[in-house]
């Protein structure tokens, strides 16, 4: 009986350091400083009350993140996305919802920046370089790999998605399999790039709207 709660209280743990992963969705959504991007790009990476761990503007950037994730969770075209995906997978639904929202944005940037990815990527990059030893927790491991790696700019591709998915994946203490989820992006892509279409505006309207002044 111990071990069956200790690795239920380990699985919670690892479905509440995966349900949001749309990194990209997050660094469009921050303000241009460094503190505002650090702090939404840290916003999986930080759980529980800030409590004047991190410097105000970090913290608003943290706080802007989750009123996005929040936001974005109760939007009904949210709620139809997702619907797709339950049927197979269940409560990673909302996990795997989030990598396909990063694969539509990077697909289609420009349309919704005005400027290629890679120009995004490079100015948000060079932005937060030098607080580099300042990101919070498990960011600090993680954002040299996403940089250099390019892990952003793979998201554009059904393959980059699969194996986002599949690193996610064995954080997991149970066998799962994420990554087979990126069928639908072949075979739904229609109706979920149509969820997609109803959902971002508002959720970029919505960010902009409560953007810490």
């Amino acid at each position: 009986m111990m071990r069956a709660f200790a690795h239920s209280v380990y699985e919670n743990r690892c479905r509440k350091y995966s349900r949001s992963v749309n990194h990209l969705a997050h660094l469009f959504l921050a303000g241009r400083t460094a503190e505002s991007l650090i702090g939404n790009l840290s916003g999986d990476f930080v759980k529980g009350p800030l409590d004047g761990r991190f410097p105000p503007g970090i913290a608003d950037g943290i706080m802007q993140h989750r009123r996005i994730d929040a936001y974005t969770d109760a939007h009904p075209a949210a709620a139809a996305f997702r619907r797709v995906l339950i049927p197979e997978h269940g409560h990673y639904a909302r996990v795997i919802a989030d990598m396909f929202f990063d694969h539509f944005l990077s697909r289609r940037f420009d349309e919704f920046a005005g400027e290629p990815l890679e120009t995004f990527l490079a100015r948000t990059y060079a932005i937060i370089d030098p607080h580099e030893h300042e990101l919070p927790g498990r960011l600090r491991f993680v954002y040299p790999h996403m940089r250099d790696e390019r892990w952003l700019e793979s998201y554009r591709e059904i393959a980059g998605i699969h194996g986002a998915l599949r690193g996610i994946s064995r954080r997991f203490s149970r066998p799962v399999h994420l990554e087979t989820a990126t069928r639908h992006l072949t075979d739904s892509r229609q109706e979920l790039e149509r969820r997609f279409d109803e959902l971002f505006p508002d959720v970029i309207s919505f960010a902009r709207s409560h953007l810490p002044t």
